[in-house]
This record gives structure tokens, C-alpha cells and sequence, in this order.
């Protein structure tokens, strides 16, 4: 009997329980839609929304004349899925079209299309041109899948390349402008809400959130195309020469530090960084530290003309080409005896410089160093460069003071010897050297300028206008160590420097670096240049190998400054004119015919009352009369002088701007219709004929 009462029991309550589901479920099912359901359908909307990004267009990167250096090209990767229906009975159009679209074969992409891995889903070509993508639209081949994306361009492939940069595969700037500026050019992406199913497939909300993009902002550079051209094919062909490791050349306006120009040899293609050697992408203007030479004997000079302890036409005993001092030997390329340190400029001795050094004192020479900007940074917008190496007076040697007078025991790199010439041609301000001049946004609006401004005055202007023509000595006379830098007609300041090359940390022989820094004209220059090589073979010499480069660069360059163009080539006066023929007016409204004949120099007189539609003719004169260009010609307005000028007749407009052609037709009611824009080269009413309803004109500029 309890057997039976504990089954009926335990048979009761798994009844109840299944009784109670039910209602359970139920009620489980009203609290989710009633109490929660708000909450937990918004919590699933915002499960399957979501935004996927737009990209901004990169801005574009220009030179000083608005030439387009760098922008951003449309590609297409073309894949296919060929169990689409029609696919596989245009499969040989398909693949001898992009055979003739890439230059490969069509058996190339039918293979392609016979070993893909995937059932549905092959890759044809990664990246297709616009034009050749529109061919292939127009083909409408079903089961083609082309998405499109956004490459980097460089318009003139490895020209400027150093100072461009390059971008990574997500168009991120990773060297040069492309990399300092990379926020501004890069802009900001947008954004658009679309929603996603259960399967991860994405379609977009009609009327949904969008985000448009900003794109990038354009660069514009103070480079020039063609100078950089020449700088670059200069260089090369002096590295070449020369048979150089490699070489850098820089060039900068002096008055507002905007480099001009700046090349390396060996250089790379940026549309393709990725082939060539870290070596070859190396900025050496502003990457290197070296041991200048005596391009470092500037800061000798200036150091002792800004303290007084001596006068250019001071004199320093040299003796016979080699001196012993403070315990070294130093040595000239050849005896110089007593002589100015004017002369120690033009002609490089190294013992001179030392003893200047010595009666300057280590305290003035190293103000003078630091004010030039020695051992820091110039503040140049260029990424990568390092700030050179100038030991504390406390922490030099007994033998320091003497080998910075000739450019040892001391690092810069090009950019800061650059910018210390840049001083001495502007009259002793050290400025700040850059490469963008300023951005703008998408409307053309300027966003960002450079400043122009110097970061302090680093000597005196006396020393700067004493200082240049001793080193403009070097130069143009005999003895001096840059005549390789001459062209003629040009004044040119500047030094040559030939310095030992320090290689597993000693100095090894026939191992060395040559370099040329100069300025023109030398009396205002405009230019200043700094030229390095490092380790010819063939020659050693700042002046044998680097020098050379320098005037066969000022040389190219003269004609792109006017005013040094003016001054070594002055152009003739032109010969005076005293009579012309007359051109033809007769008809024409007052105002043209004023223009016209102003345009050949002579003075007009209109008629009283002469408005515009008013037509002229000459007075006493007619079209194609010799008058002289001095005189004033007077125009009538006469019935009767219209009447000898062939009235009604249909004029001669061809030559004329499309503005004033309309004009004078629309005023004697003719209607016009015009092709082209700029002057008039064809009407199809020959002059003369009876003036016509409508005529069509054709310009053309």
C-alpha cells in the first residue's frame, strides 16, 4: 500500500509539472514582449546595424607653380564567379579582351580561370586602369566582380622622391611630406548605417545615417619642378663622375629658408618604394652626420670678426704648408707663408684656421657655433632628421678648439651647413628651412602658410657684408679652391670642403667627403647651395668633385630667376617703332576700336557723344595708311564715313577675343552662335559680305 501511495505521488507531481509548463512558457513569453520587448528589440536593432567607413580622397601634392606631383588614381581589381548563367559562352571574349586590356595573353587568364581554387570566385586582375575598366563595362560579361579602390600616383616618377615620400598599401604616409603631413592629406573618412543579416550580409538603410567624408587637403610645395629636374640630373651625373658612393645637394632661397630644391643620388621611384634598398630611400640631406671640412671654416670667420680678436686683412703665419700645434701636426695642400686670413679663405689652410682659432678662444668660437644652429635641429619640416653633434666647451680636448677651425671634432649634416651659408647670404640671420609652403582645403581656401620669419640673428650683418666677398674670392681668382664653381657672367660666393672619412670608427686613408657650399649673385644672393659626395674614387677634392656640380647647376638655373638673368645676360633695348600701318575699325563700336588702336600705341580721339554701340571709322585716314605711332587718330561717327566703310557689311572679327566679337555683333543685331573659347579663327560669313541674321564663329586659344 505505501508502495502504491509513493508511485501515485511521484505520478501527481510529474503531472503538475507538466501541467505547469506550459504556463510557464507563456508566461515567459508575455514578459519578454511586454515587460523587456522594448529594451530587448532596440538591443537586437543595434545588434544587426552598423556602419561601415567611407573613404576620403587623399589630397594632392604640388610644386610651387601648381604642377601636380603627386595624387590619387582610381584601380580596379577584376575577379569573377563562372558558374554565373552566360558566363562560361563568353569566357574566350572575356579572356582575350583583358589579354589585349593587360598585355598578357588570353590563355593566361583562361588558365587562371581553369585552375582557380574556388568553385565560385577566381581573381583575374588586381589592378585595372579607369579607361580599361570602362571597356570592360561595356562588354556587360556576366559574373564579372570589380570593386574599385584608390592608388598613389607620383607624376614624375623618382623626381623629388626624397622630399614626396611614399605611402603604404592603406595610403598612409610613411616618408617625406607624405609622412609629415600625413593628417592634413589624409582628411577623414565618413561614415553610412547599414544593416547586417543573419549571415553577415550587408545592405544600406534606406534614408539611414550618413557621414560624408572630408577629403584630404592639397599640399603646395616650394619646390620647382624644373629646378629639381636639373639639380637631380646634375648630381647624378657628378656622383657618376665622380665615382661616388653617393651624393646629396640641397638648395634654398636665403631670405625665407624655402628649399628650392633637394636631391640624393642613388634615388628611388616612390610608385614602387617597396623595390628599392633602404640605402636608396635614405634622405641623406637631413639622415647623416659628417664631419663637414672646411666648409666649417665659416664659423672660424665669423667667430673672430664678431669678437675682434682679428680683421680679414689680419695676417697669420702659415709657414711652410705645415705647423705644430697643441701637439698635432696640421698640414696645407702646400706652402702659403705669411698671408691675410682673407686669403687663409681663398686659398683653405688649415694651419691658418687653427691659429685664428686659437686667438678667438674656445668660448666665442662655441657661441658662434651654437647661435648658427650646430647641434640641434634646423626645424625643418622634413621627417628623419638628426641634430648633428657639438660638444660643450668643458668637455672638449687640448687639440678640439684647433681641428673644429677646419671641420673635425664636430658633426652636421647638409641642412645645417646649408642654413649656416643661408646666413651668411642674408645678412647674418639663421631661418628655418622648409619644403611645404602652405595647405589648402578642397575649395582652393588656404588653410596653413609658413611662416616667414628667421629664428634668431645669429651675427652681425657688418660681418656678413665683410665676410662675402672674401669667400666669393674662392671663386673668381686665381689660387682660389672652387674655380670648377665659375659661369660666366655669374658672381658666386662660396667654399669647398674635403674632409677624411671616418670608417669603423678611425679614419682611413684615401677615404673622404667632398663638398661645396655656394651662394648667387654674391652680392645679393638669391641661391644658396650645399653640395655633398661621399667617397669618391675619381678625385677628392671639394673643388675637383663637388664644385663642379654647383656651376653646372647655377649654370641651368640662371634662366628661372629673371632678375639673375637680366644681370648676366641684359637684354637689348628693342628697336623704336615710329610708324604703323593702321588697323582695320571701320564699323566697329567705339569702344573695340579704341582698344585696337591703343593696342598698336596710338592715341585716339572718338567722336562727341560716343557710346558704345556707336559705330567708327577713320577721318581722313583709312584702314592699312602708314601713321606714326605718336600721333593721336581721330574717328567720326559720320553717316557719310560710315557709308565709304562699306555699311551693313559683315566685319572681320577673327583675331579678335570672343567677348568682343559677341559684343560688336550682338550690337548690330546679329545673332551668334559660338564654338570654342579665346580668339576668333573661323566665321562663316567671309568679312565684307551683306551683314547676315546669325553667324557661327570658331575660337580656339
Amino acid at each position: 500500500m505505501n508502495a502504491r501511495r509513493t508511485i501515485l505521488n511521484r505520478l501527481y507531481v510529474v503531472l503538475g509539472v507538466v501541467l505547469l509548463l506550459p504556463l510557464a512558457v507563456v508566461a515567459q513569453i508575455v514578459r519578454l514582449h511586454v515587460v523587456d520587448g522594448g529594451e530587448l528589440r532596440a538591443e537586437g536593432t543595434k545588434q544587426a546595424e552598423s556602419f561601415v567607413e567611407l573613404p576620403a580622397q587623399r589630397g594632392a601634392i604640388l610644386d610651387r607653380a601648381g604642377r601636380v606631383l603627386v595624387q590619387n588614381t582610381a584601380t580596379f581589381e577584376v575577379n569573377a564567379d563562372p558558374t554565373v548563367a552566360g558566363f562560361a559562352e563568353r569566357e574566350a571574349e572575356l579572356t582575350d579582351l583583358l589579354g589585349r586590356l593587360t598585355g598578357k595573353s588570353g590563355e593566361h587568364y583562361r588558365r587562371k580561370i581553369r585552375d582557380r581554387a574556388s568553385r565560385q570566385y577566381v581573381r583575374l586582375v588586381p589592378r585595372l586602369g579607369e579607361a580599361e575598366k570602362d571597356e570592360l563595362d561595356r562588354a556587360d560579361i556576366p559574373g564579372l566582380l570589380i570593386t574599385g579602390s584608390f592608388a598613389r600616383r607620383y607624376t614624375y616618377g623618382r623626381t623629388g622622391a626624397h622630399v614626396l615620400g611614399h605611402v603604404d598599401r592603406d595610403l598612409r604616409g610613411i616618408a617625406g611630406v607624405e609622412a609629415q603631413h600625413n593628417g592634413p592629406l589624409a582628411g577623414r573618412p565618413g561614415r553610412q548605417a547599414v544593416q547586417r543579416d543573419m549571415r553577415g550580409r550587408v545592405k544600406a538603410i534606406v534614408g539611414g545615417n550618413v557621414v560624408e567624408p572630408e577629403n584630404g587637403e592639397t599640399v603646395v610645395l616650394t619646390l620647382d619642378l624644373v629646378r629639381q629636374s636639373i639639380l637631380e640630373e646634375e648630381l647624378a651625373r657628378g656622383v657618376a663622375n665622380a665615382g661616388a658612393r653617393w651624393g646629396t645637394a640641397i638648395a634654398m632661397d636665403p631670405r625665407t629658408g624655402a628649399i628650392l630644391a633637394l636631391a640624393n643620388a642613388p634615388t628611388f621611384d616612390p610608385n614602387n618604394a617597396g623595390s628599392f634598398s633602404q640605402a636608396a630611400r635614405r634622405n641623406h640631406a637631413v639622415a647623416d652626420k659628417i664631419e663637414p671640412g672646411s666648409t666649417f671654416k665659416l664659423v672660424t670667420a665669423i667667430a673672430a670678426l664678431e669678437s675682434r680678436a682679428m680683421d680679414l686683412d689680419d695676417t697669420i703665419e702659415t709657414g711652410e704648408g705645415w705647423a705644430y700645434i697643441k701637439g698635432r701636426t696640421i698640414r696645407d695642400t702646400k706652402a702659403h707663408g705669411t698671408i691675410t686670413l682673407s686669403d687663409a679663405i681663398k686659398v683653405s689652410s688649415n694651419v691658418a684656421m687653427a691659429r685664428t682659432a686659437e686667438k678667438t678662444g674656445a668660448s666665442a668660437f662655441y657661441r658662434t657655433a651654437r647661435a648658427l644652429g650646430f647641434g640641434q635641429s634646423t626645424l625643418s619640416d622634413l621627417p628623419g632628421e638628426v641634430p648633428g653633434t657639438l660638444r660643450r666647451p668643458e668637455d672638449w680636448g687640448s687639440q678640439t678648439l684647433t681641428s673644429m677651425a677646419y671641420g673635425y671634432s664636430v658633426e652636421t649634416t647638409p641642412m645645417q651647413m646649408l642654413t649656416a651659408y643661408a646666413a651668411l647670404a642674408n645678412g647674418g640671420l639663421l631661418v628655418r628651412p622648409h619644403v611645404v609652403s602652405e595647405r589648402r582645403d578642397v575649395r582652393g581656401d588656404v588653410t596653413w602658410s609658413a611662416p616667414v620669419d628667421s629664428v634668431r640673428r645669429a651675427f652681425s650683418e657688418r660681418t656678413a657684408r665683410l665676410l662675402r666677398p672674401a669667400f666669393e674670392r674662392v671663386v673668381k681668382e686665381e689660387g682660389g679652391t672652387a674655380k670648377a664653381a665659375r659661369v660666366d657672367g655669374l658672381s658666386i660666393a662660396g667654399k669647398t670642403g674635403t674632409a677624411r672619412s671616418a670608417v669603423g670608427g678611425s679614419y682611413t686613408a684615401g677615404v673622404y667627403r667632398a663638398s661645396f657650399a655656394g651662394m648667387f649673385p654674391a652680392d645679393n644672393p638669391e641661391v644658396v647651395m650645399y653640395i655633398l659626395l661621399d667617397r669618391p674614387t675619381n678625385g677628392y677634392g671639394g673643388g675637383a668633385v663637388a664644385a663642379p656640380i654647383f656651376g653646372a647647376v647655377a649654370a641651368r638655373w640662371i634662366g628661372t630667376f629673371p632678375s639673375v638673368a637680366q644681370r648676366v645676360a641684359p637684354a637689348a633695348d628693342l628697336p623704336s617703332r615710329p610708324t604703323a600701318q593702321l588697323p582695320r575699325i571701320g564699323g566697329m563700336p567705339a569702344p573695340l576700336a579704341l582698344a585696337r588702336l591703343r593696342a598698336e600705341g596710338f592715341g585716339v580721339k572718338l567722336p562727341r557723344r560716343a557710346g558704345w554701340a556707336t559705330p567708327v571709322v577713320y577721318h581722313e585716314a583709312a584702314y592699312g595708311d602708314e601713321a606714326r605711332v605718336d600721333r593721336t587718330v581721330k574717328l567720326d561717327a559720320s553717316p557719310e564715313a560710315q557709308a565709304a566703310e562699306a555699311p551693313g557689311a559683315m566685319p572681320d572679327v577673327r583675331g579678335m577675343s570672343t567677348r568682343r566679337a559677341l559684343a560688336w555683333l550682338r550690337a548690330s543685331g546679329v545673332r551668334v552662335r559660338l564654338k570654342g573659347s579665346g580668339v576668333i579663327r573661323r566665321q562663316s560669313v567671309a568679312p565684307g559680305a551683306p551683314l547676315p541674321a546669325s553667324v557661327s564663329l570658331t575660337a580656339n586659344r
